[in-house]
């Protein structure tokens, strides 16, 4: 079979279909030995592999078209960009200018983004399929206040489909990654957290509950006000129900992650507090999921145990079983903030055990079957 790039037309021929995009589909004749009939096959033709001379080309095509206004031009380039594919197409348009010129061009037509949502839409599908950018010269334009705002905007659509609003939470993950000052940027715009807490009550995709989950845990992070908002959206309920609903690992830790930063916030500990499902979930979560999910677990408890209602959630953890598991955690073996927080678990559990013994005369040993002996 003759490659398109190696007929009559040479190195201008190959040029032109690396800068339109298209992919050839060429006619072949099967071997009589290998076909049971006379007829024709179409063949698709290997990709065209992009050389840095040709990227950097088709970057500055799109940035001079973005810089014009010429929303056409722009589309089309993007569209051609997104069909090649390829790492290795890829990889040569990441380092020949094709992360900066996605991101001028996002950033351009993010103003008026319900006349150009077509073409935004197509930027993201690009960027994310590209991701990690963090590192990535240019992508810090996804973080300017328009860029951000359009973001913000997909994930609160209705009327847009659930992969771009996916893909908007993937890029607001890795924009924030670059500099906390987009975490401060992306607070400040209305209906950011909606948005974020949005994607996780509508099951978009486990990708995205994922990365929303991530973006809630940084805003928190940098700034534990913030906490208090996505308590008023319902964000302790949501994820309490997600983890009880939902046995994926990943998803289980990323939610402890996220409660033990809002148990962070003095004003939210009670809130948290009055779910009747968060004490025995968190019990339950101890040694079952990973190393992780145990130490939030135990952080989450002791935080919410130091708050004023502290003998209250004692007498809730003891009755599911929270005693045991803490005595089994410290003989197995764990991480030293979390083995002390335990071990203060624990003494404190232990005089309640004995209160509840003296008025329910209850054996001390009917729950300690499992538990080594030489404790």
């Amino acid at each position: 079979m003759v490659l398109p790039w190696r007929s009559r037309g040479g190195v201008a021929k190959r040029r032109n279909q690396l800068t339109t995009g298209d992919i050839s589909v060429v006619e072949t004749k099967i071997p009589v030995q290998l076909r049971s009939s006379s007829r024709k096959e179409r063949i698709k033709s290997p990709r065209v592999q992009l050389s840095p001379r040709d990227a950097v080309e088709i970057s500055q095509r799109l940035e001079n078209a973005a810089a014009r206004d010429e929303y056409a031009e722009c589309y089309e380039i993007v569209t051609k960009i997104k069909n090649l594919g390829g790492d290795v197409n890829r990889k040569c348009l990441v380092q020949n200018g094709g992360v900066v010129a996605l991101s001028s061009c996002f950033e351009r037509f993010a103003a008026v983004r319900e006349r150009h949502e077509r073409l935004l839409e197509e930027i993201l599908f690009v960027l994310s399929s590209w991701l990690p950018l963090s590192r990535s010269e240019g992508f810090s334009k996804m973080g300017s206040t328009a860029s951000l705002n359009c973001l913000v905007w997909f994930l609160n659509n209705a009327t847009t489909d659930a992969k771009t609003r996916q893909n908007a939470a993937f890029c607001i993950r890795e924009v924030i990654a670059v500099d906390k000052k987009y975490v401060h940027a992306l607070t400040g715009i209305e209906g950011a957290c909606d948005g974020l807490v949005k994607i996780i009550k509508d099951s978009v995709s486990t990708s995205s509950t994922k990365a929303s989950l991530m973006v809630i845990y940084r805003t928190i992070s940098c700034n534990d006000k913030i906490a208090a908002i996505f308590v008023k959206l319902g964000l302790v309920e949501l994820i309490t129900e997600m983890m009880v609903n939902n046995a994926e690992k990943s998803v289980c830790e990323r939610s402890l992650v996220v409660l033990n930063a809002i148990c962070d916030n003095e004003l939210c500990k009670e809130d948290v507090l009055t779910n009747a499902l968060i004490v025995p979930l968190l019990v339950k979560k101890i040694l079952r999921v990973s190393d992780l999910a145990t130490q939030c677990s135990v952080s989450i408890l002791w935080k919410l145990w130091k708050n004023n209602n502290g003998d209250r959630l004692l007498v809730e953890a003891f009755q599911v079983g929270a005693f045991e598991k803490l005595l089994v955690l410290l003989q197995v073996g764990c991480e030293e903030k979390t083995k002390e927080r335990a071990s203060e678990l624990l003494r404190n559990l232990n005089h309640c055990r004995n209160e509840i013994e003296k008025t329910n005369c209850v054996d001390s040993s009917m729950h300690l079957k499992n538990v080594k002996k030489s404790f």
